[in-house]
């Protein structure tokens, strides 16, 4: 037989207080408020570092594209031989013999003129200041190594006594022609 009062291993259960549940209810309840408030802070701290980081993405794309606004071009004349008027050009085009003439500048030369021959797109033939031929350069190659070759050409020409052409190719990497 069990006596009342005691659990099944043998300990005497004492029944609780009112004062103890209510100390109890009080402690659960005080308890469940910090985990709530807890809880409610780190939202607002994770939501205002959200709002932070977007906030400075937002300023480094801002910048980028004021970055991307700015528009190269080139300071010479280039001519459509198509229309045989000042050329509508690309912005890779216009980038590319932008670009090449501040190269060729800084290795001594100066470009006059670039004309886009008929029927060719990825095609630009420049005239230099001191020079009778145009140099024909392809879109497709590096602008250090386009503005490298024709100063390789030049010298070139030179030590041959070569003073006068019509024009030199130099579109094919390694490789130069001249009539």
């Amino acid at each position: 037989m069990i006596e009342s009062g005691r659990t099944i291993a043998g300990k005497l259960d004492r029944p609780k207080s009112e004062s103890e549940r209510a100390r109890a209810k009080k402690y659960y309840k005080k308890k469940k408020l910090v985990s709530v408030s807890i809880v409610v802070l780190l939202a607002g701290v994770l939501g205002w570092l959200v709002y932070l980081a977007g906030t400075q993405f937002y300023e480094i794309i801002t910048r980028k594209e004021e970055v991307e606004e700015e528009i190269i071009a080139p300071t010479i004349e280039v001519i459509d031989e198509t229309t045989g008027v000042s050329a509508n050009l690309s912005s890779r085009m216009r980038e590319f013999i932008a670009n090449l003439e501040t190269e060729l500048k800084e290795r001594g030369f100066t470009v006059t003129q670039a004309r886009i021959p008929v029927g060719k797109i990825r095609e630009v033939d420049l005239s230099l200041e001191e020079y009778n031929g145009v140099f024909k350069v392809s879109l497709d190659r590096g602008i250090g190594v386009t503005a490298e070759d024709i100063e390789r050409m030049v010298k070139y020409l030179k030590e041959q006594g070569v003073t006068e052409v019509e024009y030199v190719d130099i579109r094919v990497e390694r490789k130069a022609y001249w009539k």
